[in-house]
């Protein structure tokens, strides 16, 4: 859709249409009643003897402008959806005043002719040259406004379309950045997931084989993690689980993991593949370079609105987080700050002899 392209009028269903027909034709009678009361007093007046003449003076002229505006919008949708030049916009509406003023005086006179007519009451409105004269008069006045009052609705619902595409856009902007970011950590977890089996499989035939099953494992649900944009931390601790159990047949009695979530916290939606990253990091750069036990804590909590994810590992080596290459790190930040901006951090500190990396987002069931 062009920049200067008008929009169409938004879809409506059968119900809603009848509702807004029906607004639309009560607000042309409120409008020919309201005028006709006005006219009633200075017809009695002057003596006037069919009180309802007034009414059908006024609903006659109404009632046939409603059907009239509505040619006249469409028309002026029409000269304004394209580039044309401004004489051929003025031509244009002129052709359109003449018109509305020969279609105008022809549907309310007629009506007019018919009602006079069934009531027995002679009608003499007058030569057509002057009825034209002083209808016109009037008319012009009136198309003038309705067109200033269609290319506001115009004006409102191109800007409205505008809205609509760069809010678009920007959504599928941000689900392709995602999409980018965790293709980038799917690689990254996997190949150093196979540089452990690969470690391990020529001193424990067995134990690789554990460690290829609890990979297929891992492919299976990461693949399906992978189909949506977030899911929730209950999905997310079950996709890591074969992860922990790969890095536990790897280490073995080095490693020790704690896995608390609250039944609130395990509700709330989070981006898939969140946590890997982060337990990776634990994982390699605490327990692969320390020689002692090594305790990793994983914990899920909801504070407020806030929903606070921890990784906990009993090695305080934060140079992890600053080290050239820490695409792991740098993407959970990033992820974060397209699916949430500000409302989501990332730290990462040494507390009481132990390396944690919180994560703050918004806690949404």
């Amino acid at each position: 859709m062009r920049a200067d392209a008008l929009p169409a009028l938004p879809a409506s269903t059968g119900l809603s249409r009848l509702l807004l027909w029906s607004a639309y034709a009560g607000v042309w009678i409120v409008v020919g009643l309201f005028l006709a009361v006005a006219e009633l007093q200075h017809y009695l007046r002057l003596g006037g003897a069919h009180p309802w003449e007034p009414f059908l003076w006024e609903l006659s002229s109404t009632l046939t402008s409603a059907g009239l505006v509505l040619l006249v919008f469409r028309w002026h949708r029409h000269l304004f959806e394209r580039d044309r030049a401004l004489v051929e916009r003025v031509g244009g509406h002129v052709l359109g005043l003449l018109l509305y003023v020969l279609l105008h005086s022809a549907g309310m006179y007629a009506v007019r002719f018919v009602i006079y007519a069934v009531a027995g009451v002679a009608y003499e409105p007058g030569s057509v040259a002057r009825v034209l004269t002083y209808e016109a008069a009037k008319d012009t006045v009136s198309y003038l406004l309705v067109v200033l009052v269609c290319h506001g609705v115009l004006l409102f619902l191109r800007e409205q379309q505008r809205r609509r595409d760069w809010q678009r856009l920007n959504d599928e902007l941000t689900q392709a950045r995602l999409a980018r970011l965790t293709e980038q950590i799917q690689p990254h977890f996997l190949f150093n997931t196979l540089n452990l089996v690969s470690s391990v499989m020529y001193e424990d035939v067995e134990r690789a084989d554990r460690i290829l099953a609890e990979l297929g494992e891992l492919l299976r649900r990461s693949l399906e993690a992978g189909r949506a944009t977030t899911h929730s931390v209950a999905a997310e601790l079950q996709l890591v689980e074969p992860f922990l159990s790969i890095m536990r047949q790897r280490f073995g009695d080095r490693l020790t993991v704690d896995i608390a979530a609250s039944d609130e916290a395990r509700r709330c939606e989070i981006p898939s593949l969140l946590l890997i990253a982060p337990l990776e990091n634990a994982i390699k750069h605490g327990v692969a370079r320390h020689t002692g036990p090594t305790r990793v804590s994983v914990s899920a909590a909801v504070e407020g609105t806030a929903l606070e994810l921890a990784v906990t590992d009993s090695a305080a080596l934060l140079e992890r987080d600053a080290r050239p290459g820490a695409i792991g790190l740098a993407n959970t930040r990033e992820r974060l700050a397209a699916l949430y901006g500000d409302a989501a951090s990332v730290t990462l500190a040494g507390e009481e002899g132990s390396t944690v990396l919180r994560i703050r987002l918004p806690a949404r069931p």
